[in-house]
């Protein structure tokens, strides 16, 4: 014996059940996601580092243009050598056999260019290379405190007192006055200091989430 049985009116109420755990799911994960980007970008600037480092957090919420029951929120920094770097307290240590890592001072001028490993960017300060280059002479050591090696170039302060110029035979015979400049501090190894705590802030925020969830369900 076969037996059917139509319940529209089960089906429709199904079907909104659905709709209003999807709009609070997905309400509840937008909101959430967005409040925890700006707890992480406030971590950065409360440690005392740039809106510019801050401002490397993303977000994005997926599904992007529909309710689901199954939102999923994602965060990211688009610098995540540097956050993960103060979120772990790394040590930093020289790379392809160099002994020394090197600081720059705030005298060595920034580049136009640069070229990093996934392609080229803007910005920075020129390296030690860069500099010489650019001020056509070597640097020249002298021993620091604590094993540092400080690197120096002999340059005349440009003329509007705004960083420097290379010491060239015209320069010097206008009565430009060449002088010692610290560019770079050489160092063995830089330890960060642990600034960030991501883990605690994943966790304040999915409970938050879960909290959201239930009084926007609460709420229909």
């Amino acid at each position: 014996m076969l037996i059917s049985i139509d319940l529209p009116g089960i089906r429709d109420a199904l079907r909104d059940v659905e709709a209003d755990i999807s709009v609070a799911a997905t309400e509840a994960m937008r909101g959430t996601t967005h409040k925890a980007l700006l707890d992480l970008r406030r971590q950065v600037t409360g440690a005392g580092m740039s809106q510019r480092l801050a401002n490397t957090w993303r977000d994005r919420v997926y599904p992007e243009k529909r309710r689901s029951m199954t939102p999923t929120g994602y965060i990211w920094s688009n610098a995540p050598a540097i956050i993960d770097g103060f979120a772990r307290g790394a040590t930093i240590v020289p790379r392809n056999g160099k002994r020394y890592l090197a600081i720059p001072t705030d005298a060595v001028p920034n580049t136009r260019r640069r070229v990093f490993d996934d392609g080229p960017k803007r910005g920075g300060k020129m390296t030690p290379a860069e500099v010489e280059h650019s001020f056509n002479q070597d640097l020249f050591y002298r021993r620091g405190k604590r094993g540092r090696v400080l690197a120096f170039l002999n340059v005349v302060r440009a003329k509007n007192r705004r960083g420097f110029r290379s010491a060239t035979k015209g320069r010097v015979t206008k009565g430009r006055e060449v002088e010692p400049i610290l560019m770079f501090v050489l160092v063995p190894a830089v330890r960060l200091p642990k600034l960030f705590d991501l883990d605690a802030a994943v966790q304040r925020w999915a409970d938050n989430y879960a909290a959201e969830f239930a009084r926007r369900m609460g709420a229909t």
